[in-house]
């Protein structure tokens, strides 16, 4: 299986073994699957994908 990165637009962090799946797309947390609807500006992976 290649590595996979998150779909979240702004992210560039791969998907570990265990991903969010959210309407068929693979996420790297929950943050990213949810659009950081919950006002995150990252994902916890030193990553500021939700600015």
């Amino acid at each position: 299986m290649s590595e996979q990165v998150c779909a979240c637009p702004k992210c560039t962090c791969s998907v570990d073994s265990k991903p969010v799946e959210k309407e068929g797309k693979l996420y790297c947390c929950e943050s990213c699957a949810t659009g950081h609807a919950d006002g995150s500006q990252d994902c916890g992976h030193n990553c500021k994908c939700g600015k």
